[in-house]
């Protein structure tokens, strides 16, 4: 009796309980929202900055901000030269500064390295964080004035003056260096060959610029050239110059055995390099193509092991024999280079004609590779020069014929884009001709190297000219 009472109570109370008022924690609780914060940003463009000389930042823009709180901004700057062009992306601190190396380096990917003023565009990205919020706010195509740091270089090219003429401070053609081609400050490597000098050690020179020579030939303006640095006395083979004549002599140590030396000087680096050579810089072709009398075709030093590369016409209009001989020196006979010295064998599509070299596979043009160090010989007729690239999905070549008459390869109706393209023989990627440049694609013509960069020049009628014939360099001209 006592179980069932207690059991009475208890629901009894729990019914109580029930009548009380409650509240139903299903529900959410609803605080109320914080206003949403309020970010005014405006920018004011820097107009026209010049590069030259800048500190390690620079004022790009001077952003004003209107907030009611407290507020932390930063930029993030896409820099532009066209709307559908490539873009550069740069931060900005609170005051619109960026860093200048940054800025320089945008600028010359945009435009180039040439020290004149480019017409920009900026997109500017404001991120404020206002009490935990963060706010963005945008100003499209702000436009700017912008002039790259570069030194000046000279696209005639320099002359080497020094004690290898005597300081006579002339301009003399043997010593002039010049540019592979193209735009100066996109491939700003300069560079001759010079015969080594006897009783000259170190060789001490100057580099100056053609603007800088009078009409005579006469130097005008020294404070253009470039020398050594500054307080450095030192004869390296391979070092730093200083623009504006304001060191030095540049010296460099004779080598022993050496014929020639090949100077090298990057005018936006301000390097050079001397490298010695103990063999000819080119050797020369003659025989029965041009009736034995000129040697104007040549292959060319590939380094200084010995090895000589380059392309050969060869032909036989007087039905004397398709045959011929080299020259160390254009016209000597005493420096002619002949089957007998060719210990290490004559191989592909030459032979030993008894004296002189035979092209057996008959007129056209050959691949040739002569190494005087191992005394061997290789030619490898071109059946066919092709060209190939983006523009035929770098699948099956472009057909060029030969024209004897300009001694050059033509194509009408190519079609090649500056998406990149090059020149190979026999449809296969063994021998090829490239740019001999840093960039790629590249729009250099003047220089053509074995296995160089693509080519970004758009045409439809091309020559290629590759027997050096009527110039040190293998090039083609795109229409």
């Amino acid at each position: 009796m006592m179980k069932k009472i207690l059991y009475g109570l208890t629901l009894m109370a729990a019914m109580a309980s029930c009548t009380e008022d409650y509240k139903d924690w299903a529900s959410p609780v609803n605080n109320p929202q914080e206003p949403t914060k309020s970010v005014e940003v405006s920018v004011t463009s820097a107009g026209s900055i010049n590069l030259a000389n800048a500190e390690e930042s620079i004022q790009l823009f001077t952003p004003s901000v209107v907030v009611s709180d407290e507020a932390v901004s930063t930029y993030t700057v896409e820099l532009y030269a066209d709307a559908e062009g490539a873009r550069k992306e740069l931060t900005a601190d609170s005051e619109g500064k960026v860093l200048t190396v940054d800025l320089q380096d945008a600028v010359v990917s945009l435009c180039g390295a040439r020290p004149v003023e480019r017409s920009l565009f900026m997109d500017i990205t404001c991120l404020t964080n206002v009490a935990g919020q963060s706010i963005q706010n945008f100003s499209k195509n702000v436009a700017i004035k912008i002039t790259p740091e570069a030194p000046f270089i000279d696209p005639a090219g320099y002359y080497v003056v020094g004690n290898i003429d005597g300081w006579t401070c002339t301009r003399v053609d043997d010593y002039h260096m010049v540019n592979n081609g193209g735009d100066v400050y996109e491939n700003p490597e300069f560079s001759v060959t010079i015969a080594a000098v006897a009783g000259v050690d170190p060789y001490e020179v100057k580099f100056v610029p053609s603007s800088a020579f009078k009409e005579d030939g006469t130097i005008e303006n020294w404070g253009i050239a470039l020398s050594a640095l500054p307080d450095v006395d030192e004869i390296a083979n391979k070092g730093s110059f200083s623009y504006n004549n304001a060191g030095g002599n540049i010296k460099f140590a004779a080598a022993e055995g050496a014929k020639f030396y090949t100077i090298k000087a990057n005018l936006l680096e301000g390097t050079y390099e001397v490298t010695s050579l103990s063999f000819n810089p080119f050797v020369y072709f003659i025989g029965a193509t041009d009736g034995w009398s000129n040697a104007e075709q040549k292959l060319a030093l590939t380094d200084d092991s010995g090895i000589y590369t380059g392309y050969l016409y060869c032909a036989d209009p007087n039905g004397w024999g398709n045959e011929f001989k080299f020259q160390k020196v254009p016209g000597d006979w005493g420096t002619e280079i002949n089957s007998g010295h060719m210990t290490g064998g004559i191989s592909g599509d030459f032979a030993d004609g008894g004296g002189n070299f035979k092209a057996t596979a008959g007129e056209g043009v050959y691949y040739v590779t002569l190494n005087l160090n191992a005394n061997t010989l290789n030619g490898i007729f071109v059946n066919k020069m092709g060209i190939i690239g983006d523009f035929n999905g770098w699948g099956g070549d472009v057909e060029m014929t030969w024209n004897a008459t300009d001694y050059c390869f033509e194509a009408t109706g190519a079609g090649v884009t500056a998406n990149g393209w090059k020149f190979r023989i026999n449809a296969d990627w063994g021998i090829n001709l490239g740019a001999n440049d840093s960039a790629e694609p590249s729009t250099v013509l003047d220089d053509l190297v074995a296995n160089g960069k693509n080519l970004g020049v758009a045409g439809n009628t091309i020559k290629l000219y590759p027997t050096r014939k009527t110039s040190d360099k293998i090039y083609c001209t795109v229409e």
